[in-house]
């Protein structure tokens, strides 16, 4: 998976610099950058094959983030669909992350709790758009959005 993230991001983007989206009920598949961030995306989402109460499928974000020449940050996150029809999905990550204010990954204390601010990626796909869209809501009331570059 990590090979085949990597060839789309570094091989398949650069001749191509436009986006992809694709999806139906039962798989969907977007690779890109953000416009706000230019960070290099993959997403591949897969559905469930039995009926589940709270979650219908999973997906998998991957993001590239150069971060000096010929360094890449690499970072994943696994999303669980928690609404998904044939006009799109919609994804959140659990549990949320707990991070300090430069935006680093910060361990939870041994209560649980959160000694940082706590943030939960939300994913939405509009297959009939062709449009992505990803919200990084934070503990203090901000959320930030991030859209693919247009093809």
């Amino acid at each position: 998976m990590r090979y085949l993230t990597l060839f789309l991001l570094l091989c398949v983007l650069p001749v191509a610099n436009a986006q992809l989206v694709s999806g139906s009920s039962q798989g969907a598949v977007a690779v890109g950058k953000w416009k706000e961030s230019r960070e290099g995306v993959s997403l591949f989402c897969a559905k469930y094959p039995f009926p589940s109460i709270y979650v219908v499928g999973t997906c998998f974000l991957t993001e590239a983030q150069a971060t000096a020449k010929d360094a890449v940050k690499m970072s994943r996150t696994e999303l669980f669909a928690e609404s998904w029809d044939e006009h799109g999905l919609t994804a959140h990550a659990y549990p949320a992350s707990c991070v300090d204010l430069n935006g680093n990954e910060m361990p939870y204390s041994r209560g649980g709790g959160c000694r940082g601010i706590s943030v939960v990626i939300r994913i939405v796909l509009n297959f009939e758009t062709h449009q992505v869209t990803k919200f990084v809501e934070r503990s203090t009331g901000v959320t930030v959005e991030y859209h693919l570059l247009d093809p």
